[in-house]
């Protein structure tokens, strides 16, 4: 039988509430080769008794700033060829996490060799590699450290990757507070402290929620993309032979079910206070909206400064250009007014 395209799927998962997709662009550096499989494209979860159409309404689709958003389509189209930040020498911090090593990855722009400039950490299952790519260009070039911490669970080998699988993850975890100890204390020059952000997609965005709760006050802000905010609704939420296939890295939801709760970001939204964004895409099986939904408002009812924004259009991996620069230019947008900082990008070669 032929697959039905992107765009008539997303209309039949999402029906009326969703806009129509774009027809598919060509792939950049960096695409995932299943980002259209139906293992990452379907229909983000929800809870009985939730309406998909209200939460869509609740935390709708925002445009970012529209000139932003076209400078990093210009920088995306540019593939590196003239404008490469990125591809100079990276620097490698070894951080110690009592007695776990494990190193940072990390790339300055040119203005902040000698002064002391904001530094995001970007968490993420790959191991990191020196080189030219579009997104530390995209943060390099709006003034911003980018680094990024080869913590437990990234696959640098395939024991380092299994490093925080089931009962170790809520150890491991703790490799997120000692990143942010290494980076402040690298980053800070002549007394002045950096302020630090976290982000990140699936796995990195659930790194970057424990950041903000578990680990609350080792990074100023941050913003989760593709991210569980609950683990053990999540995965009762599932079909029993997904759970099943999901137990080894995180657990069972019954058997398990304390350990989820200590793993799981929403367990610790009392401990938060810094500002926090959420981004998940209708068409992410991988994601709760609902549990996200509660996230959020319990973090909004003690007046933390948090959102969610919920995207019809969107699936797990967001690979296309029109995405890459959706998400980006809103990633800058928050992390800059966060942070102080003017709404710039350098495109000098």
């Amino acid at each position: 039988m032929p697959r039905a395209s992107p765009a008539l799927l997303g209309l039949l998962l999402l029906g009326a509430c969703s806009r129509p997709v774009a027809p598919a662009s060509p792939k950049v550096l960096g695409a995932h080769a299943d980002a259209d499989s139906p293992r990452v494209v379907g229909a983000a979860l929800v809870r009985g008794g939730d309406s998909r159409e209200e939460l869509l309404r609740r935390h709708p689709r925002v445009e970012p700033d529209a000139a932003l958003k076209a400078t990093l389509t210009d920088l995306l189209a540019d593939g590196g060829q003239h404008l490469r930040w990125s591809a100079a020498p990276v620097e490698e911090l070894a951080c110690d996490n009592g007695g776990v090593r494990f190193r940072i990855q990390v790339r300055t722009p040119p203005a902040c060799r000698e002064r002391t400039c904001p530094v995001l950490a970007f968490y993420t299952t790959g191991c990191p590699r020196p080189g030219y790519h579009w997104r530390p260009e995209f943060f390099l070039r709006a003034g911003f450290i980018y680094a990024e911490p080869a913590v437990r669970g990234t696959a640098c080998t395939e024991d380092w990757a299994r490093a925080d699988n089931g009962p170790l993850r809520v150890a491991a975890a703790t490799d997120l507070e000692a990143a942010s100890r290494c980076l402040r204390q690298r980053f800070t020059r002549e007394g002045v402290v950096p302020k630090l952000g976290i982000l990140g997609w699936s796995y990195g965005g659930n790194q970057t929620l424990v950041g903000m709760t578990r680990f609350a006050g080792s990074y100023d802000a941050g913003f989760a993309l593709a991210a569980k905010t609950d683990l053990g609704s999540f995965l009762a939420q599932l079909a029993p032979e997904v759970r099943r296939a999901r137990a080894d890295e995180y657990g069972d939801p019954e058997r398990d079910a304390e350990r989820l709760r200590a793993i799981s970001p929403v367990t610790w939204v009392d401990r938060v206070e810094a500002p926090i964004a959420v981004m998940l895409g209708a068409r992410d099986p991988k994601v709760s909206l609902s549990d996200a939904d509660v996230f959020v408002r319990k973090l909004q009812a003690r007046g933390q400064d948090a959102t969610l924004m919920i995207i019809p259009e969107h699936a797990h991996l967001t690979e296309r250009p029109e995405e890459i620069a959706f998400e980006h230019a809103h990633l800058l947008q928050f992390f800059t007014s966060r942070f102080g900082l003017p709404l710039r990008v350098d495109t000098r070669p």
